[in-house]
Order: C-alpha cells, then structure tokens, then sequence
C-alpha cells in the first residue's frame, strides 16, 4: 500500500509516518570529511552561523564594528542507472525514470556583522539567501520530489544575538553567554535528533545539495562554562508541503559535558507542542548521548552512540531510534586507515524530527542509494562499516558497506520479508585549496526481497541499482 501526499512526499504505509528526508548540505564545512561522529570535535552545538571570511569593514580582531561577507557555491551533478531497482515509480509511488540524471547548482549569499565593546560583550547578526535550480530530469531526482525543472530564491538566515565575549571571563570563562534569535540553524547531537530546520524540494529545487538549514522562527539561549554546554531552545518549522505547509512547533532543552578531552555525556528533552503532522503533534522527545575515548591504552579508538524515545499516547507514538558507533584510525602506517562499525535502530514509527545530513558520507542520510532516495531511517535496522584512507593532508577516501533491514516486515503491505538490499559506496573527498573541494561518489545497492516487494508487483523491481555523484563546493 502506498500513500501518495505531494511531490517527493509519499511514504510507504509499511514505513510509519511520514518520515521524509531534511537538507543535506554537504559543505562547506570542510572538517567534517576527515572526522567521524564519535570524535569530541566533530560537532559544535548551539547556533551554525554560516561561512562569512571576508572582512569588508572594520578591523578584524579589535573592538567596534565589523561586517564581513561571503558566498559559496555547490554544484552536484548525479547519474543513476536502476535508480529504483527497474522501477520507474519511486518507493513513495511518484514517477521517475528508470535511468535517470539530473543536476543542480545553489549559491548562497551570506552577510554578517559584529559589534564589540572594549569592556567585553558582542552583538551580532547575520543575514543568508539560498538560489537552487534543478535540471536535468523532468522528473528531477531519484525520488521524484523536484519535478518540471524547479528554480528558486529564498531567504535562509535572518538573526540577531548576543555574546559576553570577556565580560565574564574570570568566572564563566570566555564567550560563555549567548543568546539569539530570529531565522537561523540550531544544532545539537551531531544532527542525529536536531540538526536542520528546512530542507529543499517541490519548487524549492535543490533536493541532494540541500542547502537550506534555517529554521523559520527560534530563540535559542546557551551557556558554555568549564566543560559544560547548555541551551534552551524555541524551534518553528514550516516546511513546503505542496497544497499546505507541514508546521511543527517546539521547545527543550540540551546539556553535554565534555571530561577532559576524553569523553562527552549529553541529554536533551524535545516537545513538539503542536504540529499538523500527527506524529508530532503534542510528542514529547527524550535523548541520551555519549562518546570519547574511554580506554587509555586505545587511544585510537573512538566509541559513542545514541539513543532517542518518542511518546505520544494520543496518536499511539511509543518508538525509538539509536545508534552505537566504534571507530579505530591506524596511525604511523601506509595511508593511516581507519576502520568504522555503527549499527543503527529505528522502530516502525520512528520519526527523525529536525535530522540532517551532518557532514561526512554514511552519517545520517545512510546509504547513496537506499539513505538518499528511499528509506529514512523509520522502520529500519542498518549495519555499516566504513573504511578511510588519508592519501594526502588534502585528499582521502574509501569505501562503505551497508546491510539495510526493515524493522518490521508489514504484511498488511504485502512485504513479508525485512531484508531490504545490500549497497557498497565508494567515496573521495579533495581539499583542492581554501577555496574548492570536490567531492565524489559511487554506490550500488542489490535489492532483497524486501525492496522488492516494496514497489508494485508489476514494476518487477529487482535490478541492481546504481548511483554516482560528483559535487563540487566553491568559497569567495
């Protein structure tokens, strides 16, 4: 059976509610290719301000005003064969080509602007715009959620905040107030729970870029003093829904502490009051986090997880979602490799709220093929292990392993089986210079009988699927 909302919005009724992908925004964050979720300094929580390096007014380390601009480019063009196994329905029902290419360009414009007293404390505010156009494709991507060629201008950023810069920094420490407000991106939790505000699709264009990361309206108040990180934190979402907008209304709050520069522990609390999507109207959100370093004697190795509980008796929700994650680098030999294992759970009902892409290939969009354009991490088991190898200080890559299961198998469906496909990816990432990366990759999935069986009988979905990608990040 399968339920059919609007552009790239039709889910599978086997897979829970609606549970639909969020931007992924690739770059231009450069770090994150070479480090992987359980590293302590993998993510900063709190507000993402946008790249902003070139200073157009004011001097650039002492008080006073400064305005500082920037503007980054990603162009992404991706070809796939099979793209849905043979099918040329996506798994949400939604027309496709069986092969299909298609491309997209987003620039995005960024202002900024701080001013500094001699005594200590800063304001601040910046200001960014998001252009996608797709072309290619009448059909646009591999899940049909840009069709007719879409292009579009629209307003991502618009904030103001405060920062006590030295004002208490014989007691609290430097920067250990802050408060902001307006259209901006919140992070916390490497992006697995909330990470992203808007994403890009229908007449937004942009799909697989995924630029956009503001959400509509937040406030978000945040303390950072000697090993601790809280925010509380306000979050309105109005995300396009072709016909009617989805509106998602929340409140919570986030706390870590990080020991030393050995491990991490955090908790977060999430309410999402009020929402017109019923797995989120009136739920209420509990997530557990932990990683580092515990063992001295492996300090190469990284371990870390999470864990996320969702309750809404009203609309019978009572689902949850986890990961657990090792990582281990092999330093002082050919290549320094590294080796990464995750297994990761996600129950039937399982909703991904404010997830996002998060930086670095295999993290929360789990697979090319299957993570990209298919199933979104509800009512989904995956076992993944990744390979990294560091050619240069400037270019690495490798290769990822995913094993993908339905959680449940839903016969009412017509799936019996949870087996849903195997895919292999092979990954490159190219720091050129300060201003270029490219970026590329290369996946295949074999399809099981539960991917099968998940498209309709007549779309004899059995063929191996294939998808590659080249993308390309340019920063002024």
């Amino acid at each position: 059976m399968i339920r059919n909302i609007g552009y790239g919005l039709t889910v599978l009724a086997a897979t829970g509610p609606l549970c639909v992908p969020a931007a992924q925004a690739r770059g231009p964050n450069k770090s994150k290719a070479s480090t992987t979720v359980v590293d302590l300094d993998y993510f900063d929580a709190g507000l993402q301000q946008p790249d902003a390096t070139n200073v157009f007014y004011g001097d650039d380390d002492g008080p006073g005003l400064k305005l500082r601009w920037g503007l980054t480019l990603f162009l992404s063009g991706v070809a796939s064969k099979n793209a849905n196994y043979g099918s040329n329905v996506s798994i949400g029902g939604n027309p496709v080509n069986e092969d299909n290419a298609w491309w997209e360009h987003s620039g995005l414009p960024v202002l900024r602007a701080d001013y500094t007293w001699a005594e200590g404390g800063r304001v601040f505010g910046g200001a960014s715009a998001v252009y996608n156009i797709t072309r290619g494709s009448g059909f646009g991507d591999n899940t049909g959620a840009t069709p007719n060629h879409p292009e579009a201008l629209r307003l991502d950023q618009a904030y103001l905040g405060w920062n006590s810069g030295q004002l208490f920094a014989d007691s609290l420490g430097e920067d250990a107030l802050q408060f902001a407000a307006g259209r901006m991106d919140f992070a916390f939790g490497e992006g697995f729970l909330v990470g992203d505000g808007y994403f890009d699709t229908g007449k937004q264009g942009g799909y697989y870029n995924g630029v956009s990361e503001a959400f509509e309206k937040a406030a978000v108040a945040t303390i950072d003093s000697h090993g601790w990180h809280g925010d509380l934190f306000y979050l309105e979402q109005d995300q396009f829904r072709p016909g009617r907008d989805d509106e998602t209304r929340s409140y919570g709050a986030n706390v870590h502490y990080r020991f030393t520069g050995r491990a991490e522990l955090g908790a977060a609390y999430l309410k999402t009051y009020k929402s017109n999507v019923p797995a989120l109207d009136g739920t209420d959100i509990y997530n557990l986090r932990a990683k580092g370093k515990p063992i001295p004697a492996l300090k190469n190795l990284a371990i870390g997880g999470q864990y996320v509980y969702e309750s809404n008796p009203k609309n019978d929700i009572d689902d949850s979602g986890w990961y657990a994650e090792a990582s281990y680098k092999f330093q002082n030999t050919w290549l320094d490799p590294q080796l990464i294992y995750r297994r990761a759970e996600f129950s039937a009902n399982y909703n991904t709220v404010y997830y996002d892409w998060s930086g670095g290939w295999g993290n929360w969009y789990m697979g090319e093929v299957v993570g990209e354009f298919q199933l979104f991490n509800s009512n989904l088991d995956v076992d993944m292990v990744k390979t990294k190898l560091h050619f240069t200080d400037r270019l690495n890559g490798g290769a990822i392993a995913y094993r993908f299961s339905y959680h449940n198998a839903q016969e009412s469906a017509g799936i019996t089986s949870r087996n849903f496909a195997k895919e292999l990816d092979f990954y490159m990432n190219f720091n050129v210079n300060k201003h270029l990366i490219l970026q590329a990759v290369y996946g295949f999935a074999v399809p099981d009988d539960g991917a099968t069986q998940s498209f309709p009988d007549d779309q004899n979905a059995d063929q191996v699927s294939h998808v590659g990608v080249l993308f390309a990040t340019v920063m002024f």
